[in-house]
């Protein structure tokens, strides 16, 4: 193929290649005169065929933006909109029958699915570029694993689907334990780590590379409590002049430097008019052509230190605007009250029109501005040209830290926070303590869809007490018309329960007894 930039995805090989629906990811059914078997003759099959198993990562259900709700559990955002599935995870109450949960755990076997493919047939083509061999199935080998990571944060306990299930046809297995999971990622991704490139030509711009091997490794390990490996694989990507940080924050999250910003590991290739971004329209106020679903709590806001940079490239607050946005709105009366409103760029002009954030437009006060952008040419139209991070370097430098100061104590991770701080500008810290790297994950990554994993790993290892942490409640901003008012009340956070969500009940149902829930649901 000329051009094998992943967002040129082959409709015919989305089909030939998915392993199955919704219903049943894991099996395949011919698709004309094709089946999995003979899909896969020569190279362009094989690269279409791993393009195929990123294609569903713009999956609106699944990576590209369901994953979501599950972050809305933690401290930093509140849920809105239509869809009670995210509202009763975000208060610890899913069930089996919860909506979200099927459509992650379905989606996730179905990337597990379509890589099990490639890396079953791969190997058989008979005519094919080594090079583009070895990396397409290290490609395949990585977003297996990127598959059973989503699982094991979500769900623990899972089935472990590999090729021999695949060429047996059997696919209904017991779950796996937590530590074989884990022993499963790691080895898809040294496998990885080993047949993939460390960068690209402009072609194939959004492939995985060695660094998102090493990065997921790192991340993997240290949820994993082996941090000295945590540290190793780390390192490898943060001393690597191939993934080095964006000279400005803001860098990762704005179109037209997305592309060859070598920091951002592993994203979703979103492009206009072909995969369009669903993080930019989850993510946008209504009011502004978005469905307005996570709004940042006033906890998250205060935790920036002042004058961070990354506060006004995260957080868009009322009186805000977006570049290029052109959807006006009239300040009403009680918006324009000279005698409370705490916004004086309103006061007095009731009636008039304005694109920035009023108060009516968000239940706190705050969007997550990460994720909105507009197109340039004066439609107003939402740009999904925007990429969506999933691993930058700036996490590894803080995975690496967290991974020595918990080693070796305070101080122990200072170089690697400081890089971090000194690309936002702030002065360097000394003797960092593990409460100090948490402050530093929560700015850096926040609405990354990170915070809520963060916080299970440290109160796993007794770091925090998320019961005591969840039973306060998620605050709007203080200011009128707001008033602190009370987003979502205090929460019970039962360990271990809400470790982990409960599995479909459908999934368990059509195992015929083989499949178990977790345990407490």
């Amino acid at each position: 193929m000329k051009n094998n930039n992943i967002i040129k995805l082959i409709t015919a090989c989305s089909l030939l290649i998915f392993t199955g629906c919704i219903k049943d990811p894991l099996k395949v059914s011919p698709v004309g005169n094709y089946t999995t078997e003979n899909y896969w003759r020569n190279q362009d099959d094989a690269v279409a065929g791993i393009n195929g198993i990123y294609n569903l990562l713009f999956q609106e259900e699944g990576v590209g933006h369901g994953l979501y709700a599950f972050d809305d559990a933690s401290d930093d955002i509140s849920v809105d909109g239509d869809h009670s599935d995210y509202w009763e995870i975000e208060r610890f109450k899913p069930t089996p029958a919860t909506y979200q949960v099927y459509p992650t755990w379905t989606w996730a076997y179905a990337q597990i699915g379509r890589s099990n493919n490639a890396i079953v047939y791969i190997p058989k083509v008979p005519v094919m570029d080594e090079a583009i061999r070895s990396r397409s199935l290290g490609e395949a080998y990585f977003l297996r694993a990127h598959g059973y990571w989503q699982l094991y944060q979500i769900f623990g306990e899972v089935p472990i689907i590999v090729e021999d299930n695949l060429l047996n046809g059997n696919y209904n297995v017991p779950k796996s334990t937590v530590e074989q999971v884990a022993a499963q990622i790691e080895a898809d991704l040294l496998k990885a780590a080993d047949l993939l490139p460390e960068s690209y030509g402009s072609a194939d711009r959004g492939r995985v590379s060695k660094g998102a091997a090493w990065g997921l490794l790192s991340k993997l390990y240290l949820s994993w409590d082996k941090l000295d490996k945590a540290a190793e694989f780390g390192s490898k990507v943060i001393t690597s002049s191939n993934y080095h940080l964006s000279t400005n924050y803001s860098d990762n999250f704005t179109i037209g430097s997305q592309d060859d910003n070598n920091e951002i590991l592993f994203a979703i290739w979103n492009k206009q008019n072909y995969n369009n971004s669903p993080v930019n329209i989850y993510f946008t106020n209504r009011a502004w052509q978005g469905w307005g679903f996570h709004h940042p709590t006033q906890n998250f806001v205060d935790e920036f230190e002042a004058n961070d940079p990354r506060k006004i490239a995260t957080v868009l607050a009322v009186g805000d605007s977006i570049p290029y946005q052109t959807s006006l709105s009239e300040i009403d009366v009680k918006t324009a009250d000279s005698t409370g409103n705490a916004y004086p760029v309103f006061k007095s002009r009731a009636g008039q029109q304005t694109g920035r954030l009023l108060p009516n437009q968000s239940l706190s006060g705050y969007y997550i501005k990460k994720y909105t952008a507009y197109t340039s040419d004066g439609t107003g139209q939402l740009n999904n040209d925007l990429k969506q991070p999933i691993l930058r370097t700036a996490d590894i430098y803080l995975v690496v830290a967290e991974a020595k100061i918990r080693q070796s104590g305070a101080g122990a991770g200072d170089a690697e926070i400081n890089a971090v701080r000194t690309r936002a500008g702030l002065p360097a810290v000394s003797g960092a303590t593990i409460q100090q790297l948490m402050h530093e994950r929560r700015v850096e990554l926040g609405g990354e869809n990170i915070r809520f994993f963060d916080m299970l790993r440290w109160d796993k290892a007794g770091i925090i007490n998320l019961t005591s942490i969840f039973n306060h409640p998620k605050l709007a901003s203080p200011l009128p018309p707001y008033n602190g008012v009370v987003l979502v009340p205090a929460r019970t956070f039962s360990k271990p329960k809400n470790y982990y969500c409960p599995i479909p009940q459908k999934v368990i149902d059509e195992s015929k007894g083989i499949l178990k829930q977790n345990p407490n649901y």
